[in-house]
């Protein structure tokens, strides 16, 4: 139905859908024994408890990637169009960009191994067995058989051949930007820090590299550069953050109190450890707040609890996930002494985290400061989700001396966002947004009727287009019922970066929030001065 509203012939539409489902069973006739084990040992573990988990030895290797943000390969991303292996994109500073060999678009059709290895065809191969044959040791050779872009199946294909090296995966890294925002006739400058994941090179740090890297490590030269820039508050954005390295969100958290005690964890014994920051002073003493969402979870609500119970910074956006248990990685390779992975991990919830003040993360999250609307389903995604969660419990409060700068400044705060909002068409059209989605959700039924669904349709282009002409919106133009790999690349990528440089409402807005408070704190300051 949606490929029919996005104007497709009754052709192609068959074309479409046959291709789609031929796609779906080729997949499953790639399914090895290893991802059957894998599927068997996911469901096994997570009926335990939601957050016990088997990493085969491939997610094993992908979840140390995502940890460190860094691996040995080319610097591509791949992506299987039509059975080949597809260059989506070109890492800056990578091998394959610095070579010149390479375009977006390229097909991937054979790999091999050093300068005179025979090469594999590749054509029709999972991407995840094709990536495992392009990454390796950093200065090892790979060779690649490319089909160019736009070229015919029986066009000439090129051999070239590229050295191995050091890929940093600097989109998961701690990105900062500056935001303008005018208060009364002043304008503030706020610093945005966006952390994805709470990253550590665990195997880096273990060896005593002391340029190891990590995610509160990147978040300290950041905070160094915004007092250089005279910045007067810092918000973290922490939506979508799913977590990470415990330590790391102690550390990040020392980065705004200095020293004292950021959680507490409770193991199966009932033994209550408290786990503190142990920074000298701050490295940013000045306003700050939080933006959370629904996808921010673990090592993200451990901070932004932590920043509410001290009174250190306002907490804005959505309630966070509510996973408040610790988990432990057991490598079953090092227990059976084996010297190349194959067992992989298993990943084992071991105990419980509390708030300093002495309640849980676990089901609830954090409640924010100051709410902002969302689109995400509690019913469907979330710790409230899972029919096995642990229950809410709470313990005695460690020893920590909480602010109240901050606790005064909310009904103020909230009046002004208020009053902010409700005459800000952006923010009113997304709070339009989410009833409607909320109202679908509740109707639970999607017409198939054609008439119904041209007159929806209609309605919403209709309104996306008014407010794009209004400059109220952006136009991301109408449903094509695509999917992904069924666009042409130029298309998707297209799409693709349309939706990056859309308008972000809640983070324009969490910005505003943190400009009032940056001046109610200023006014406090110069109170207390005169006095």
């Amino acid at each position: 139905m949606r490929l029919k509203l996005g104007g497709k012939t009754d052709a192609a539409i068959r074309e479409t859908l046959d291709k789609r489902y031929e796609n779906t069973l080729e997949r499953v006739g790639k399914f090895k024994s290893d991802d059957v084990f894998q599927s068997f040992m996911d469901a096994y573990s997570t009926s335990i408890d939601p957050h016990t988990d088997y990493f085969g030895a491939a997610a094993s290797a992908d979840f140390n990637v995502s940890m460190k943000l860094s691996l040995f390969g080319i610097g591509a991303v791949l992506q299987e169009r039509d059975d080949y292996t597809t260059i989506r994109e070109l890492v800056p500073g990578g091998p394959a960009q610095l070579s010149g060999k390479l375009a977006v678009g390229d097909r991937i059709t054979g790999v091999g191994q050093g300068k005179d290895g025979p090469i594999k065809e590749v054509v029709g191969t999972r991407l995840d067995e094709v990536v495992q044959m392009i990454r390796g040791k950093k200065d090892s050779v790979v060779r690649l058989d490319i089909l160019p872009a736009d070229a015919g199946a029986d066009a000439t294909h090129r051999v070239i051949s590229l050295v191995r090296d050091k890929i940093s995966l600097d989109k998961q890294a701690a990105r900062k930007t500056v935001l303008s925002v005018k208060v009364g006739d002043a304008t503030r400058k706020i610093g945005i820090i966006t952390l994805p994941v709470f990253y550590e090179d665990f195997e880096a740090k273990g060896k005593g590299d002391k340029d190891y890297k990590s995610a509160s490590r990147d978040v300290t030269k950041l905070l160094d550069e915004l007092k250089e820039e005279k910045v007067d508050s810092v918000l973290m954005d922490l939506r979508n953050n799913g977590g990470g390295s415990l330590d790391e969100a102690i550390d990040l958290t020392g980065l705004f109190i200095g020293k004292g005690p950021v959680v507490q964890q409770r193991g199966s014994n009932g033994r209550v450890e408290v786990k503190s920051a142990d920074l000298a002073e701050p490295v940013w003493t000045g306003p700050m707040g939080v933006l959370i969402n629904r996808g921010s979870a673990s090592a993200s609500e451990i901070f932004a609890a932590a920043i509410q119970d001290y009174g250190r910074g306002v907490i804005v956006g959505e309630p966070s996930f509510g996973k408040g248990t610790v988990q432990t990685v057991v490598d079953l390779d090092e227990m059976v002494h084996n010297s190349k992975p194959e067992f992989g991990e298993l990943k084992v919830t071991i105990a419980q985290f509390f708030r300093v003040n002495g309640g849980t993360t676990q089901l609830r999250g954090v409640t924010p400061d100051i709410s902002l609307p969302g689109l995400s389903d509690p019913t469907a995604f979330g710790e409230t989700s899972y029919d096995n969660a642990l229950p809410w419990a709470e313990i005695k409060p460690a020893n920590y001396t909480p602010s109240d700068t901050v606790t005064k400044l909310l009904p103020t705060l909230q009046s002004r966002h208020d009053a902010r909002v409700g005459s800000d068409p952006d923010f009113q059209n997304l709070l339009k947004d989410v009833a409607d989605l909320k109202a679908q959700r509740e109707k639970g039924v999607i017409s198939l009727n054609e008439a119904e669904r041209r007159k929806e349709a209609a309605a919403r282009e209709s309104r996306l287009k008014a407010r794009a002409e209004a400059g109220d919106g952006d136009d991301s133009g109408s449903d094509d019922g695509l999917e992904a790999d069924e666009r042409s690349l130029s298309a998707d990528i297209a799409l693709e970066n349309a939706r990056k440089k859309a308008k972000d409402v809640l983070l324009n807005e969490a910005a505003a929030i943190l400009a009032d408070e940056a001046v109610l704190q200023g006014d406090v300051l110069k109170a207390v001065t005169k006095q």
